[in-house]
């Protein structure tokens, strides 16, 4: 059975994830975990299978996440996350976890493109593969053969790593985007 960050990332990027990375640790800035405040609210973004919805809000210097999935003709499945953020240069980053504590991070970049459109982009699984074999960040060097990578490096070796090749880790085009959810 897949864990709850496992099936919740899926729904966010509609299946698009299955070679994203996990990570032990999240990506924090310089000054510590922090929470975008523009992130705050409710989005959705709708497929031919359905409709996913993130009712994202502050917890702290953390996010909550509060992500539903509703698929055609199933009832809708409601997971519960954590989400911490991260400026480092010109780009920002979004590391999210289940709220058990034992679960890994999963780790997007994303902008606020206009206050009401958040666009996720994933990572490039090989990227941190290539990495840890390189002895850039630590990790086996043996997941080259491995897709869905488990980094152990700390938050402060990937603030370090992504500050010098965070233009070749997440791929382009956007893997979603989402629409802010007005209230009438």
């Amino acid at each position: 059975m897949p864990s709850v960050i496992y099936r919740a990332v899926l729904a966010v990027l509609f299946l698009l994830c299955s070679a994203c990375a996990r990570f032990e640790n999240p990506l924090v800035a310089e000054e510590g975990p922090q929470f975008d405040e523009g992130l705050t609210g409710h989005w959705y973004a709708e497929n031919a299978d359905g409709r996913f919805e993130m009712l994202i809000e502050r917890n702290g210097d953390e996010g909550r996440v509060l992500a539903t999935e509703i698929e055609t003709g199933k009832e809708p499945s409601t997971d519960e996350l954590r989400l911490i953020t991260a400026r480092i240069g010109q780009q920002t980053f979004a590391s999210v976890s289940g709220v058990d504590g034992d679960s890994n991070w999963v780790l997007f970049r994303f902008e606020l493109a206009t206050p009401d459109r958040l666009i996720l982009y994933q990572d490039e699984d090989r990227v941190w593969s290539d990495a840890m074999r390189d002895k850039l960040i630590p990790g086996s060097d043996q997941t080259d053969k491995i897709r869905n990578s488990t980094v152990p490096a700390s938050s402060q070796e990937l603030r370090a790593f992504v500050l010098g090749y965070g233009s070749v880790i997440f791929k382009d085009p956007p893997a979603a985007e989402f629409t802010r959810l007005r209230d009438d």
